[in-house]
């Protein structure tokens, strides 16, 4: 039985994006000291994913293990923004403590490092599409049926809603994914 941490907090420099939200301890997302200490946090699991910007993967970086491993969300559809070349169409994920999983059907179904799907907004800024949790989860190696996975940023629930859902079908191949609409592509 192993834990694992799901973080998507504010991005390093977009505090104003959340009406400046502050951690559990009154510090502000825009100082990197907070990503550090959340990092700190993040080391007391098993294994954890962190979602981040491509504007702060340089810092991130600096912050992390050297064992990590950097992920691809890459977005089918995303926002065009004025003065923004080229366009960011695509978000870091960090890894750290990932178990090899064993399939039962080969390697077909190896999670790639990378995940394509459009980034739907939940009613909240930043909220994650349940095909990109459960990729998260794939990649990290989650046993649905041994394991606990902690969101630690709920925000617009997205995170747990889409864990539990994934949990509930012990591990839902990629035939599911695809016929569910859940953007899953290959």
């Amino acid at each position: 039985m192993a834990t694992f941490a799901f973080a998507d907090p504010p991005y390093l420099g977009m505090c104003s994006r959340y009406d400046h939200t502050h951690g559990d301890d009154g510090r502000c997302w825009d100082d990197p000291e907070t990503h550090r200490l959340l990092i700190e946090r993040l080391e007391t699991y098993d294994g954890w994913a962190l979602c981040l910007h491509v504007p702060s993967l340089g810092a991130m970086l600096q912050m992390v293990p050297e064992d990590v491993r950097v992920m691809a969300w890459v977005k089918t559809w995303s926002s065009w923004k004025p003065g923004v070349y080229p366009a960011a169409a695509w978000e870091p994920v960090i890894i750290r403590g990932a178990r090899r999983r064993r399939w039962s059907f080969g390697d077909a179904d190896t999670p790639r490092d990378w995940h394509a799907c459009v980034a739907h907004q939940k009613g909240f800024f930043g909220a994650k599409p349940p095909s990109m949790v459960w990729w998260v989860l794939d990649c990290l190696g989650v046993d649905p049926q041994q394991d606990t996975v902690d969101d630690l940023f709920t925000g617009s629930g997205a995170v747990m809603e889409a864990y539990l859902r994934w949990k509930a079908q012990e591990r839902m191949p990629r035939e599911s994914i695809e016929t569910l609409g859940l953007g899953l592509t290959d």
